[in-house]
């Protein structure tokens, strides 16, 4: 871990960011390699009991449609009303709206490390045990003693910690989430190649909004800020062009539902005529 806390001290300063990643180069470029090969053995058929329980997933909601409901400043609690009885995956600080709102995702998940440390707590208290389905990071399963019933998806972290400036990294998608599921320098990307090996043909993004420029970030602020979250921004918007492509080939149908924001890789359709 002590390299993650060199990175996360340094984002503070772009000369110290860059010299931090010159110095961590060659354990970062051991952990991608590794998790490549990974990925690989298991591509190939190797059985690994941490992810195992993700072969029961594929193809479960063959045709079907769902919501990815991300946590950008747009989200509002008549939007979460709203799609109560859809499926839907949510992530992060969702789970503080609980006082507001009777929805609940059927899939919650979490992948950053510094994100879990601020909400471990309620994960694993009263609005944790509200959701039917936590699923964590691996690397936040090896990390911090989660409880059992949460379960681990293989995080391919790709090359996003040694490139971490716009124009830069590796952006690809899995179609084998036992396999791996791909860092998309957001959760919502880990979301949605979950929902495509489910089986669902259509997805529906709320409060994805990608801008970080604004003095309001988040739907429910929850104490943690990435201090390069204006350059995440601009990543994302690389990402989602990059997953539309994944998304269409596939013969899924994803539609921004996000009420304004910086999206425009998808269609958009207002979510009053959604549902």
């Amino acid at each position: 871990m002590r390299e993650q806390t060199l990175l996360q001290k340094a984002k503070q300063n772009p000369l110290l960011d860059a010299a931090a990643r010159v110095a961590a180069w060659p354990v970062l470029a051991a952990q991608y390699r590794q998790a490549q090969r990974q990925a690989d053995a298991r591509r190939a058929g190797a059985h690994d009991p941490r992810y195992e329980w993700i072969r029961s997933q594929r193809g479960r909601f063959a045709g079907q449609r769902c919501f990815v409901v991300a946590t950008g400043p747009s989200l509002t609690m008549e939007d979460l009303d709203r799609i109560r009885g859809e499926y839907s995956f949510s992530m992060n600080s969702c789970l503080l709206a609980w006082e507001n709102t009777a929805w609940r995702p059927d899939v919650y998940m979490i992948q950053d490390r510094y994100v879990y440390q601020k909400l471990a707590p309620l994960l694993a208290g009263d609005a944790g045990s509200q959701l039917p389905e936590i699923w964590v990071s691996g690397q936040i399963a090896a990390a911090y003693p989660v409880p059992e019933r949460f379960r681990a998806f293989p995080l391919h972290e790709l090359d996003h910690k040694m490139f971490h400036r716009k124009g830069w990294g590796e952006f690809r998608f899995s179609e084998d989430c036992y396999s791996c599921v791909c860092d998309g320098y957001s959760v919502t990307f880990s979301a949605l190649q979950m929902a495509c090996y489910m089986g669902f043909r259509e997805i529906y993004l709320l409060g994805c909004d990608c801008n970080y420029n604004q003095p309001k970030s988040h739907f429910l602020p929850y104490g943690y800020h990435d201090p390069k979250a204006a350059v995440m921004g601009d990543k994302m918007l690389q990402a989602h062009a990059a997953f539309r492509r994944f998304a269409q080939a596939r013969g899924v149908r994803v539609v921004n539902c996000t009420r304004g924001g910086m999206l425009e890789a998808y269609p958009r359709i207002p979510l009053e005529e959604i549902v």
